[in-house]
């Protein structure tokens, strides 16, 4: 009798002890939870752990693919991406994600598929316009870009994404011999913006508007390796639409002289490097 004793008292303790098995879609919030503090490591071992138990949601391999395109492990992510849009082939924040990585590895055809078939599916997303828009400007299709980013600007929900869209939009204008339209922009941009993440941006629309001068903007390119790109390229654009090009190409080498080669400041840097050979 004693001994039965022990036994249920031994298996009651292993219950209470035990902690119950975490569901699918726990694991997937801890993922974005880690996703959402750049802790990508810890992230990526969570949507897998989703995914193992539940393989047949898109959100996880969306966001399995977003964590491996943080780690520059693009074909992986690319995987996961294919996997998603298997699962939710109506899903148009699936090409959004995939199409902004294409643009990373400078798959520029394959962007404006993704993001031209997400455009028509979800017009009110300001991450599809402000990416389909630059993968056009990137590509050099101006005009077009000029287009998608007043979808991008009528999109935006702050000064923040307004001057995000403003920095590539006027040089957009500007290379489409639309000068009228880019000054009207310009005319919209004052230093007192509520812009903090997007001060880069802010800066190269205040250089060209010509309330900032080339060294008070150039100064910011040594904050960190983005800077390099998205500051340099901004400079570099300034003195080539001003029809300076070797002040230009100086400073889109200087753009793309550091590692943060996903960076757009760096791709648009590049393609403006090879347009001049």
């Amino acid at each position: 009798m004693l001994a039965l004793l022990i036994t249920v008292a031994a298996a009651l303790t292993l219950q209470v002890q035990t902690p119950p098995a975490e569901s699918a879609a726990a694991a997937h919030a801890r993922a974005q939870a880690y996703f959402e503090k750049n802790e990508n490591t810890e992230a990526l071992a969570a949507f897998d752990q989703a995914i193992a138990l539940d393989p047949s949601t898109a959100d996880s391999h969306v966001g399995r693919a977003r964590t491996l395109a943080r780690l520059r492990r693009y074909d992986e992510a690319f995987v996961s991406y294919g996997e998603a849009a298997r699962l939710a082939p109506g899903d148009a924040m699936v090409l959004r994600y995939r199409g902004h990585n294409y643009i990373n590895v400078r798959k520029l055809d394959l962007a404006l598929a993704d993001l031209t078939k997400a455009e028509s599916m979800k017009k009110d997303d300001f991450g599809i316009y402000y990416h389909l828009a630059l993968a056009h400007y990137l590509a050099g299709q101006f005009d077009r870009a000029a287009a998608a980013y007043e979808g991008c600007v009528r999109t935006a929900a702050s000064d923040e994404d307004r001057v995000s869209c403003w920095a590539w939009q006027v040089p957009s204008l500007l290379r489409s011999s639309r000068q009228a339209e880019a000054r009207a922009i310009l005319d919209k941009v004052t230093p007192d913006l509520a812009v903090t993440e997007n001060a880069s941006y802010l800066d190269r629309l205040l250089l060209f508007k010509g309330v900032k001068s080339e060294d008070e903007v150039g100064i910011q390119m040594q904050a960190s390796a983005l800077n390099l790109s998205t500051v340099g390229y901004g400079l570099g654009l300034w003195h080539l639409i001003k029809g300076r090009s070797e002040q230009a190409r100086a400073y889109f080498e200087k753009a793309t002289s550091g590692d943060y080669w996903p960076a757009f400041g760096f791709i648009a840097a590049e393609m403006e490097l090879k347009r001049m050979k």
